[in-house]
């Protein structure tokens, strides 16, 4: 067994364990960066689906909840999620932690304001580049939801991003091929190994070594890392695995699950739209979201979306005639994702078995406003001159009109009827106020250590935030300073 000796360990090099590694070596520390897929950079990333799923995505992207509804889609590469999301920029608003505050604990949160989470996501930012995308990267795919929405008097607006010399190739849910996507594989990464961080990938973490309350080192399949301090940024998903094994079974450990469900939806135009060039997600009809200090977040988003025809035909779920209908009408294909801010209403559960068992049941009232906004989504398109719109389920449920709205209200969303995808799954190591069953207390350590740390989606009490990557950088960014 190859055993190494630092100072801290960080379990995932993604949003959390990314900038972790480099605001601690920069202070000095001696870091060890364990990430469990391969090493890759730009020259890896060859723009075949066939090849980039596998490669960066965990189960090559067939990780799902165990009734199979909901595609549960994360990296599994060095950059985590940052390497194959869509890049969007989105901080956690005040009334978000507002509700945090009144109804988690988070009011003690060791005198930390909103201003100082708002202040660390500027920071995080702009490590990123990050800004709003330019008019010439809002593809046409894009431009026509934008169109139709302000058709309509809805209100939406252009996404904030952290890409910097785009080239609009399309391709960035299978790693940027031109390092224009700044996820910390690029901005943060670089600079802590610079710094003295070392990096060991392909190394996945089975467990906490722990003497007494104090862990002592992490081990996995052949390779034992000794340490002063362990950082578990897995995910929401793997990182409660890691504490399942270690025997670390504090408080409601993985439980509170929000996956942030999205619904697809895909129109027809007779003209080309060609929307697998340019920012894949660039424009949100956001008018009917809501962030309230007594609810949190809520309503609904819908977004522009793209994707290569592999995953496009993936999320199409008819019979093969259908199939090669709409595929084969790719070049004139627009199309957008329904996000929902859920209630944390999952569970993940880790036995002998290497993968996990995600349980999730939406609740009545989310199935709705889901629904409200496959409504809202084809109302854009057919403002925009759509000849079709298609919810995506079982049924393919052709939308002509107007007068075809009603149609939406029948569209079954039973699981498995109508595919979803996740991207944001928060919780399962919700850190909260000891009246609320928290597995991690407010100083970001495991309950019952004294020097086991969590910074990943994991923590949120509830949904952070319609993307999650400038969420979870801002609490390493304040977790990072807290100890430096």
């Amino acid at each position: 067994m190859r055993t190494a000796r630092t100072q801290d360990v960080i379990v995932g090099s993604g949003a959390g364990g990314g900038v972790l590694a480099q605001r601690l070596a920069a202070a000095g520390r001696a870091v060890v960066l364990l990430e469990e897929g391969p090493e890759v950079g730009k020259a890896d990333f060859n723009q075949r689906e066939s090849d980039m799923y596998d490669l960066l995505h965990r189960d090559a992207g067939g990780q799902a909840t165990a009734n199979g509804a909901i595609a549960v889609l994360q990296g599994r590469c060095l950059g985590g999620s940052t390497t194959i999301n869509m890049g969007d920029c989105v901080p956690i608003e005040e009334a978000v932690l507002d509700h945090w505050r009144q109804h988690f604990g988070w009011g003690d949160w060791g005198g930390i304001s909103n201003d100082d989470v708002a202040a660390a996501a500027r920071a995080v930012m702009a490590d990123m580049g990050a800004g709003p995308i330019p008019p010439e990267l809002v593809n046409r795919a894009n431009g026509l939801l934008r169109a139709g929405a302000e058709k309509l008097g809805l209100q939406g607006s252009v996404l904030l991003h952290n890409r910097v010399g785009c080239t609009g190739s399309g391709y960035c849910l299978i790693g940027c091929s031109y390092d224009a996507k700044r996820g910390t594989l690029v901005s943060h990464i670089p600079d802590a190994r610079a710094a003295g961080c070392q990096l060991m990938c392909d190394s996945r973490v089975d467990r906490v070594v722990r003497e007494g309350d104090r862990a002592v080192a992490v081990e996995g399949a052949g390779f034992r890392v000794e340490c002063e301090r362990v950082f578990l940024c897995a995910g929401a998903i793997h990182t409660c695995g890691i504490l399942a094994r270690s025997a670390l079974q504090s408080g409601g450990l993985g439980r509170h699950l929000s996956l942030q469900p999205q619904a697809p939806i895909v129109a027809l135009f007779d003209e080309d739209v060609v929307f697998f060039r340019g920012v894949p997600q660039s424009y949100g009809v956001d008018g009917f979201l809501s962030a309230t200090a007594e609810g949190g977040l809520g309503g609904y988003t819908v977004e522009g979306v793209a994707t290569g025809p592999a995953m496009a035909a993936s999320m199409i779920p008819g019979d093969m005639a259908q199939l090669r209908s709409v595929m084969s009408r790719y070049r004139q294909m627009a199309a957008s994702l329904c996000l929902v801010p859920d209630r944390p209403s999952g569970v993940v559960k880790w036995g002998k078995r290497p993968r996990p068992t995600i349980q999730y049941d939406h609740d009545p009232v989310h199935l709705e406003v889901m629904r409200e906004s496959l409504r809202t989504a084809a109302r854009c398109y057919l403002a925009a001159g759509a000849k079709e719109v298609i919810p995506t389920g079982v049924e393919m449920t052709s939308i002509r009109s107007e007068a075809d709205l009603g149609l939406i209200d029948h569209v079954s969303l039973r699981p498995c009827d109508q595919p979803m995808i996740s991207a944001h799954p928060q919780g399962t190591c919700r850190m909260a106020g000891e009246e609320h069953d928290p597995v991690v207390g407010l100083d970001f350590k495991v309950r019952g250590t004294a020097n086991v740390y969590v910074c990943d989606a994991s923590l949120f009490p509830t949904t952070s935030s319609t993307h999650t990557m400038v969420p979870v950088m801002s609490m390493a960014h304040l977790l990072a300073a807290s100890l430096t």
